[in-house]
């Protein structure tokens, strides 16, 4: 990530009175920054992390990251595809900068919905989306109400993320961005597979034992075959990851 990308988020941590971290609640470790947590630390600014996507994991398995999470940052799960956790966002927010107007930085991965949580606050689309990692170019002001205002900043990536097979994991990097989509579906195959195996067979009708034999079955299932019907692996993780990334499947 470009040095610019760091001087613009500096800029948005200096100014702003509260800082909201938008983290994937499927993997909130992996899309929490740490280099920016330190950031806002030395800035001496309050900081949210807000778990976005939580419709996409369990009960259970949310009540275990509150308890985590909490021990270091305030944290609040919402969802802007099912439409909760506005109310509460907007309290925490009341709760850290108190009265009178007050600027709230957005910040985090490519892809983790730092604009969709900004339209969901908003009750309107004021921030452009797309599901393409990087979409957002640079900051956006954004007028939540009299009282708020959101700046939204490009998604950031720590300097040392080299890890391509992460990125996809996490959205940060689409498959026509990968240099190899077939290592990069394994990789992500075999963290559901700790997590949740089930998941192959209940939406896609797939069983396997690990990240070929899923592939394998998807490529039969979605009859991507090549010559003498051997299954096309590599089609088949493109559109695992599309599937993945669209957040289809649920852990």
């Amino acid at each position: 990530m470009g040095k610019g990308y760091w001087q613009r988020v500096r800029k948005i941590i200096g100014t702003s009175d509260l800082i909201l971290e938008i983290v994937d609640a499927r993997f909130p470790e992996q899309t929490r920054n740490r280099q920016l947590e330190g950031m806002v630390k030395n800035a001496k600014r309050r900081l949210v992390i807000v778990l976005n996507k939580s419709d996409l994991i369990s009960v259970e398995r949310s009540r275990e990251l509150k308890k985590e999470i909490s021990k270091e940052f305030p944290c609040i799960f919402v969802s802007s595809k099912e439409r909760f956790g506005s109310k509460l966002l907007r309290e925490i927010i009341g709760k850290n900068v108190g009265s009178g107007k007050v600027k709230v930085g957005i910040v985090g991965y490519p892809n983790t919905g730092k604009s969709s949580v900004i339209n969901y606050l908003r009750g309107k689309k004021a921030a452009k989306t797309s599901s393409s990692a990087g979409f957002t170019k640079g900051e956006q002001m954004v007028k939540v109400s009299e009282r708020i205002m959101l700046m939204d900043s490009p998604g950031v990536i720590p300097f040392d993320e080299v890890d391509e097979r992460k990125l996809a994991l996490i959205g940060s990097k689409s498959p026509n961005q990968l240099k190899n989509v077939f290592g990069a579906a394994v990789y992500v195959i075999e963290f559901i597979l700790r997590e949740n195996p089930e998941i192959f067979k209940e939406f896609y009708d797939v069983e396997g034992v690990n990240a070929e034999e899923i592939l394998e079955g998807i490529a039969v299932k979605k009859k991507r075959l090549l010559k003498g019907g051997v299954p096309d692996s590599e089609v088949a993780a493109r559109l695992f990851l599309n599937d993945w990334q669209k957040g289809k499947l649920k852990i």
